[in-house]
């Protein structure tokens, strides 16, 4: 069976087509927790937002199953499973309790986050100088705080993770291990800084560059990760950071691929629909969709509300967006009052000064006085 859970945030449109389709079935979380469903290995799941993971984890009985999907959704063993690979990536486990008696390193920056975690809670950027008992004390107000929110099986309140921090260009891949645990990918963006800071996720993009670049070394380093746990039917949004070439991983997320629209970005830009792949085990033929495509670039452009801007008193002016974006493809529409965005777009551009100029936007811009 084929299942879609859908979440709070975000839930792309191209999910409608399988609602009455057999063998799929597309629930909320809320249904999914009211009912007697249980996961077999075969079922496919896919899950667009982070809220239905606990849900989804708890209708899943199998042992083995539960034990791959925890390598990587536990950071520390998902860590440790990556050893073969990046032998001298450093990173040890951390008790919040002990916290303030950590040696850290002269010159160094780390990472501290929980093993298991949602949504950056509890994640601190760290160095030497860092003040641990401080930092102890905030940890864990916040973590009292979201307490309520999740349960043990997806949120470690005292064990945490260190490690090094990683410096680099971010790159991001959807791909999913397929019913034989090979790994199948769909989508590759580069994430460039926007030069309003606040507007962090403003724009990915995806281009034949990318794939060509990285697409070996991310089929080598999934398919390394695959040889001892030997995961199928699995997708996975992956976040590496590149520094001379190499690729290091971030964070992998699942069962999904890029949030909020982004997974959706292959379907605007090269015509073809992620998620069946997904469903039906099949593999994208990039060097054929790179024949009709070229080497455009398309872009997922996240449409924020304006810095500053008072929304009771203001409205967005979609149409001059929509306009000055250039090579628009397609537009969702969000409940702006609801959301930090009123928009996800998808553009093409022909080069990459084209593209650059988005990391420009000032969204104040596409802001009107809501008339009397």
């Amino acid at each position: 069976m084929n299942y879609v859970i859908t979440g709070k945030n975000f839930t792309s449109p191209l999910f409608d087509k399988y609602k009455n389709k057999k063998n799929y079935a597309v629930l909320t979380e809320e249904i999914l927790a009211q009912s007697n469903i249980e996961f077999a290995n075969t079922d496919k799941i896919y899950a667009p937002d982070e809220t239905s993971v606990p849900i989804i984890l708890s209708k899943i009985n199998n042992k083995k199953r539960k034990d791959q999907l925890e390598h990587i959704k536990n950071k520390f063993l998902w860590r440790q499973s990556l050893c073969d690979t990046y032998p001298h990536f450093s990173f040890q486990s951390v008790n919040l309790d002990t916290l303030e008696s950590l040696v850290l390193s002269e010159n160094k920056k780390y990472i501290l986050k929980p093993q298991k975690g949602f949504f950056g809670v509890g994640v601190r950027e760290i160095t030497k100088d860092s003040d641990l008992i401080q930092i102890k004390k905030d940890l864990i107000a916040e973590i009292e705080k979201n307490s309520s929110t999740f349960s043990k099986e997806v949120f470690t309140a005292n064990d945490f993770i260190l490690e090094e921090y990683i410096s680099g260009k971010e790159y991001t891949f959807d791909l999913f291990y397929n019913e034989q645990g090979k790994p199948i990918i769909t989508n590759f963006c580069h994430h460039p800084e926007s030069k309003i800071k606040e507007y962090f996720h403003l724009l990915y993009y995806t281009n034949k560059q990318i794939y060509d670049n990285y697409s070996k070394q991310i089929i080598d380093i999934f398919t390394e990760f695959n040889k001892k746990l030997g995961i199928t039917n699995l997708p996975i949004h992956a976040e590496f950071r590149e520094t001379n070439g190499k690729l290091l991983p971030i964070e992998w997320n699942i069962p999904r691929f890029g949030g909020f629209g982004v997974a959706d970005l292959p379907y605007y830009g090269y015509k073809i629909n992620p998620f069946d792949y997904f469903f039906e085990s099949k593999e994208p033929d990039w060097n054929e969709i790179f024949k009709k495509h070229g080497n455009n670039f398309y872009g997922w452009v996240l449409c924020y509300n304006g810095l500053g801007v008072d929304l009771q008193k203001n409205k967005p002016d979609r149409e001059k967006l929509k306009k000055e974006l250039g090579g628009l493809l397609h537009f969702y529409e969000l409940d702006y009052h609801k959301n930090p965005v009123f928009g996800i777009a998808y553009v093409e551009k022909k080069n990459k000064k084209e593209l650059n100029e988005l990391l420009n936007i000032d969204f104040k811009d596409y802001f009107n006085p809501i008339n009397p």
